[in-house]
């Protein structure tokens, strides 16, 4: 009987350390504009560390970024907080997605440019837009969610 006892407890120490050890799947974010406006340590706290930093070097240097990378998105940082967050998928449209194809499940008023689209989002305390970037064959191949005020 100590013996299966022993046996169980080593078992059941096991599968909690098994199950610790493994990686937890990333938080599923509904709406991308929700991580806009968030700290580090909200972003942090909320996602875990990134698996991957890197810089942005913009048109002047205070349009520098630092963007943390993680599965399913990029956050685009500003001082200390999220200012655009880069994702495959929101509001209907999806990366791969036509520019024709996009339009219709956008409705509303869309402004194109040469190689994307821009649409204001519904907000409340910051205006906020999604950018779609085309590639030369009219597909979409990136989505960003985004502050316009910065």
């Amino acid at each position: 009987m100590k013996n299966h006892c022993t046996l169980v407890a080593l078992h059941l120490f096991f599968v909690i350390f098994v199950a610790q050890a493994q990686e937890e799947a990333p938080p599923h974010v509904d709406n991308p504009a929700d991580l806009v406006g968030l700290t580090l340590e909200e972003l942090c706290s909320k996602f875990g560390l990134p698996r991957r930093v890197y810089a942005v070097r913009g048109q002047a240097s205070w349009q520098d970024d630092v963007v943390f990378v993680y599965p399913d998105m990029d956050c685009y940082i500003f001082e200390d907080h999220v200012w655009q967050v880069g994702v495959q998928a929101a509001r209907g449209v999806r990366t791969g997605d036509q520019r024709a194809h996009i339009k219709e499940i956008l409705g509303g008023e869309t402004y194109d440019f040469d190689d994307g689209l821009l649409f204001k989002l519904p907000s409340g305390s910051w205006e906020m837009m999604m950018r779609i970037n085309f590639d030369a064959s009219g597909k979409a191949r990136a989505i960003f969610i985004y502050r316009s005020d910065m």
